[in-house]
């Protein structure tokens, strides 16, 4: 009965609310309803297939609507290596990246769910394989909060979290590339505040410990615990779509800090290590104007007597600008790793003191990061330990870009 003078009351009521909310939206707000049950009351219509940044199937009488997406970046490179040092030119046709993806959302949007698998063109065998990228489920809490459960990107390195169709050059910078955590299982909440101009996240992976990773389970009791946040000051900014493909009318700016910290046991590092990670992001666009750029640091102690610490960092910093509005843009990037001196010998870092990048591009837009073409210059200097002569190349990329 309680319930029944609400709702009558709630009806008289209505109409002087300007039109601004509904019914539904007003028996949310008292709590005699949920938001999914409101949902579901109006979503009486037929299911329907349509096209939205993804092939869509929606079923709202089920609350329920499914996504299909498929990535393909076919590229041709010739690489002018440094045959001083033994290594030959090459020329190549490649596929960089196929994959596909099957996401949506479930309970009217309660729930979301990500799966997301890349077919390995470079397993150097007729029968390619696959990998599994993204596994996930999301319980959206409420219109600011969610907590997610899988496999998925950390919230380290902004650029790394970049969507692959969406960057503004062919591959990411070699700063991005060497000091992202990748992908792991893990818990983490995100939740935006201020309408969005502020974000908060918070997560724990399985670590960084031998045997750990991507599709790879914990292998002890130590984990990775990544806090990150994000601030846009002048409104919302889509830091994940580089470049200023929509023409912002009005400036946009966005600030980003994540920090890492991590508990593990490496063989190279003789075993039982600790190691704090921290990546700084700004991002600008304006009127086909954009930059970009990131700050990253590693601090890696060894827990072994006498064992100094090793300390890399780097950064990249890029620019574009659309000199025909959402069509035609021009970009340039430099990139630095500093491996403390060869302390840190991982990856690119083996062998040399730095390594820097010089990138130029120009990208041609179909239908913005849907359907590109990048051409791009790359000029890479190693700068190799003791008094050996710096190793240079310089690659040409074209890449065709496709996500639908």
């Amino acid at each position: 009965m309680r319930k029944l003078s609400l709702v009558a009351g709630l009806l008289l009521l209505a109409p002087a609310v300007s039109q601004a909310k509904t019914l539904d939206d007003l028996l949310v707000e008292k709590g005699v309803i949920t938001k999914a049950e409101a949902m579901g009351a109006s979503g009486s219509a037929a299911s329907k297939t349509w096209w939205s940044q993804g092939t869509r199937f929606d079923f709202p009488s089920e609350g329920f609507t499914s996504q299909i997406n498929t990535t393909i970046q076919s590229r041709y490179s010739f690489n002018d290596n440094d045959e001083e040092g033994g290594a030959k030119n090459t020329s190549s046709f490649d596929m960089n990246l196929v994959a596909l993806a099957v996401s949506g959302s479930a309970m009217h949007e309660e729930f979301n769910y990500r799966i997301d698998a890349a077919f390995d063109m470079s397993n150097g065998s007729s029968s390619a394989g696959t990998t599994l990228r993204d596994a996930w489920l999301q319980w959206n809490a409420c219109d600011w909060a969610s907590l997610r459960m899988g496999q998925f990107k950390t919230q380290l390195d902004r650029q790394f979290n970049t969507n692959d169709h969406q960057q503004q050059f062919a591959d990411a910078s070699i700063a991005s590339s060497m000091f992202n955590l990748g992908r792991q299982n893990g818990l983490a909440g995100w939740g935006n505040l201020m309408d969005g101009q502020l974000s908060l996240s918070a997560g724990i992976y399985n670590g960084l410990s031998d045997g750990e990773g991507q599709n790879r389970g914990g292998v002890d009791t130590n984990h990775t615990a990544v806090v990150a946040a994000r601030w846009n000051p002048m409104g919302k900014m889509d830091v994940n779509e580089e470049g200023d493909i929509n023409w912002t009318e009005d400036t946009a700016v966005s600030i980003g800090a994540a920090w890492a910290y991590s508990e593990g046991s490496k063989a190279s590092l003789a075993g039982d290590f600790t190691q704090d990670n921290l990546s700084v992001d700004a991002n600008f666009k304006w009127q086909g104007w954009s930059a970009h750029a990131e700050y990253y640091y590693a601090n890696i102690d060894p827990d072994v007597d006498g064992s100094d610490k090793v300390q890399p960092m780097g950064f990249y910093a890029q620019l574009g600008y659309f000199l025909d509005p959402k069509k035609v843009e021009v970009a340039g990037r430099y990139s630095l790793v500093d491996c403390d001196d060869g302390a840190y010998g991982a990856g690119m870092c083996a062998g040399n003191d730095k390594v820097n990048q010089v990138s130029v591009g120009l990208n041609y837009y179909w239908w913005k990061h849907n359907l590109k073409g990048q051409l791009n210059f790359v000029h890479t200097n190693e700068r190799v330990l003791g008094d050996g002569d710096d190793v240079n190349s310089n690659s040409w990329v074209f890449q065709l870009s496709s996500y639908f």
